[in-house]
């Protein structure tokens, strides 16, 4: 085993490693971002990720789909316009908000193979197309985004893996026990020394980003499918849950982000302030599917002898209190007797 090691290390073109973890041990882990070669086609491990992340989704959400009221025809339609979608919105979101890099050869925009992708870009696209295909079946978009956002948020945790192979998405100087360097990080923690940037120095570690979103992401889906199957009353909590959670994750990591995008010459972060706003907008959506419910509770009717009698619950009390009141007049009448 450590002979078939020592042969990965010595192919390898890189390494991450995490020097504090396990006390002095720490850890050493030999990379390369091409998983493998077909002639002279390289296989990125990103993309190889991505795609293993897709059909995992698709093979779950085929499993799920008819007990949320949709066919395996319908998810199907449903993927064909979303993949391409995400994969457009993701470039587009990109480009947009790092246009001056693309300004001069507009052309450069369609290299996707140069890196430059954007989580939210793609989800917002993917959604998009969702909506556009749930108003041409005629379908309800909160329900169809609600079934989807579980299956969305654990590809989001499988593809950040695929950064962790590109050496990106990490973090800012860090002195914490899980900090970590990498062949190419090194380079760049070197280049922020050499221009006597705060916090920096030869060895700097930094924050694993992507891998507080891959952690947090399992996580949140883990607890949005219990959710679902244990408490959740309308499909759109489900939405409401994926903006809140990841919102919430994504407003503090991106914080501590280098590679973030910004909104012109400001210093707001762009992932940043549309996380915070998903929050607050999701928490305001997860209230009103709340208060319809409680509505629907008051709107029930109560069906006695084949005549419907409206009024709602206030009305089912009032009823219920009414006959108790008869049957304590009837006992206490034959007591009397």
């Amino acid at each position: 085993m450590s002979s078939v090691l020592n042969s990965f290390a010595q192919m390898a073109k890189g390494w991450v490693e995490f020097p504090n973890l396990f006390g002095d041990k720490g850890l050493r882990i030999p990379i390369d971002d091409t998983a493998f070669k077909i002639g002279s086609f390289e296989v990125k491990w990103y993309g190889l990720i991505i795609c293993l992340a897709v059909v995992l989704c698709i093979v779950l959400g085929l499993k799920s789909c008819n007990k949320h009221g949709l066919t395996q025809d319908d998810v199907l339609d449903y993927i064909l316009f979303a993949i391409p979608s995400a994969m457009i919105g993701a470039r587009l979101y990109y480009v947009i908000f790092q246009w001056e890099n693309y300004a001069e050869e507009p052309i450069k925009a369609l290299y996707v193979w140069e890196g430059g992708l954007a989580v939210y870009g793609g989800v917002i696209a993917a959604l998009i197309a969702l909506l556009c295909v749930a108003k041409y079946k005629k379908h309800s978009f909160i329900r169809v985004a609600g079934f989807a956002m579980p299956y969305i948020i654990l590809g989001q945790a499988i593809g950040r893996w695929g950064n962790f192979f590109n050496q990106e998405a990490y973090g800012r100087y860090t002195t914490l026990p899980w900090g970590m360097t990498g062949s190419e990080i090194e380079g760049w923690v070197y280049e922020q020394a050499a221009k006597g940037v705060e916090g920096y120095s030869v060895g700097t570690l930094v924050h694993p980003t992507f891998l507080y979103e891959s952690l947090w992401c399992f996580a949140a889906f883990a607890f949005m499918m219990i959710y679902r199957k244990k408490w959740e009353k309308h499909e759109g909590e489900s939405l409401c849950l994926y903006m809140i959670l990841y919102g919430l994750e994504r407003t503090f990591v991106e914080g501590l982000r280098t590679d973030s995008l910004y909104i012109g010459d400001t210093n707001v972060r762009v992932s940043q302030l549309l996380s915070a706003i998903l929050v607050i907008a999701g928490i305001a959506l997860f209230v009103d599917l709340k208060r319809k419910e409680r509505n629907m509770l008051y709107e029930v009717s109560v069906e006695e002898g084949g005549e419907a009698i409206s009024g709602g619950l206030e009305k089912v009390v009032e009823k219920m209190q009414l006959e108790e009141e008869k049957e304590s007049e009837v006992k206490t009448d034959n007591e009397d007797k």
